[in-house]
């Protein structure tokens, strides 16, 4: 575990300091790079993180970062960009789902009797991200082998279109990140950091024992819901001076998220038996991808809105919360995250929808 995550820091430092260094860098910024890192050193390498430190890296260091985000967001900014993101998230759910059905009829002579389950768990995950993809598993129950393949593929999709995303939206803004509406700090400050720190945990520690208190009677409630919840309470809270350093603490804790990212996604295993499976997932999201780039002119959404509503849809609210602040539009972070939200309810009931339809 003690490599594989000093592998992870290794490369999350490499990615920071060439964001910061050179000219292609910060115009890739570090989340991009680090992702990029993570999937040259996977795929030329063959180097995967062990899964106990992909898993304090995605649990616990992940949801510090998510709250140090969200302390810097102010609710009464909210309501608007909320209200712009809804249209094109929803419309994301329908493409997914029109997409899954679309390439599940047309390459049903590959994909065979597994047509349904994997319509199922691709439903699922690309319309709120990947606990659905494991509530409908766990339902579905395919074979071990086949869970293996798809959960690889919802990764290698998955990173493609955050990195395709990201390097759109940072081709039309390509200025550096920034706090959102209302942040008390710049990003670049370092004063009171500690303090910020001092937030973050102690918001992260709270949450786990609510989650855990509440589990008891709602045992499928979502963690994420309860530490958005609180840590938006707190953030409204008098002091704002001592949260100043949460935000640019926060965008550097999540960026060894999309390092294991990369690390996680080996494509080259994926040609052979499992290319039908990967091309049946690269055709959703890309179905999904154009036909709401195509919409936005017609409905006048802007890019922006436009990709972080896409992004809460394939992969939830976390990812849709890091792309937002990546491409500098962090006022769009925390309706990001409450739409992600919404299809965490949606997802599971899609998914089992789909593998219904598809089921041979």
């Amino acid at each position: 575990m003690l490599a594989s995550l000093l592998l992870i820091l290794a490369l999350t430092a490499l990615g920071w300091w060439l964001a910061q260094r050179t000219a292609v860098g910060r115009q890739l910024g570090t989340t991009m790079l680090v992702l990029l890192l993570g999937l040259l050193v996977s795929n030329l390498t063959g180097l995967e993180p062990q899964a106990a430190a992909a898993a304090w890296v995605n649990g616990p260091l992940t949801s510090l970062a998510i709250a140090l985000l969200l302390l810097a967001v102010d609710l009464r900014r909210l309501w608007p960009d909320a209200r712009q993101l809804l249209p094109p998230f929803l419309t994301a759910v329908l493409c997914t789902v029109l997409a899954v059905l679309l390439g599940g009829w047309l390459l049903q002579p590959l994909l065979g009797p597994e047509r349904g389950v994997l319509a199922g768990v691709f439903t699922a995950t690309f319309t709120g991200g990947s606990l659905n993809f494991v509530s409908v598993a766990r339902t579905l129950q395919p074979s071990e082998g086949l869970l293996t393949v798809a959960t690889t593929v919802d990764y290698v999709v998955f990173a493609a279109w955050f990195a395709a995303s990201l390097w759109l939206g940072r081709r039309r803004s390509p200025g550096p990140e920034q706090p959102p509406a209302g942040s008390a700090a710049a990003l670049e400050a370092v004063d009171g950091w500690w303090q910020g720190l001092l937030w973050g945990l102690a918001l992260l520690l709270l949450s786990n024992a609510l989650t855990a208190g509440l589990q008891r009677f709602w045992p499928a409630l979502p963690s994420i819901l309860v530490l958005t919840t609180l840590t938006l309470a707190a953030a409204q809270l008098p002091g704002a001076r001592s949260r100043r350093g949460c935000y640019g603490l926060g965008l550097l804790l999540i960026q060894p998220f999309f390092t294991v990212m990369g690390l996680s996604s080996p494509v080259a295993g994926l040609f052979g038996e499992g290319l039908p499976v990967l091309v049946y997932a690269a055709l959703i999201v890309l179905l999904q991808g154009l036909a709401l780039l195509l919409l936005r002119r017609w409905r006048g959404w802007g890019l922006a809105e436009t990709l972080v509503a896409s992004q809460a849809s394939i992969g939830g609210p976390s990812t849709a919360l890091a792309l937002a602040t990546a491409i500098g539009r962090a006022e769009l972070a925390l309706p990001a995250v409450a739409i992600g939200l919404l299809g965490y309810l949606l997802g599971t009931y899609l998914g089992l929808l789909a593998a219904v339809l598809l089921g041979s």
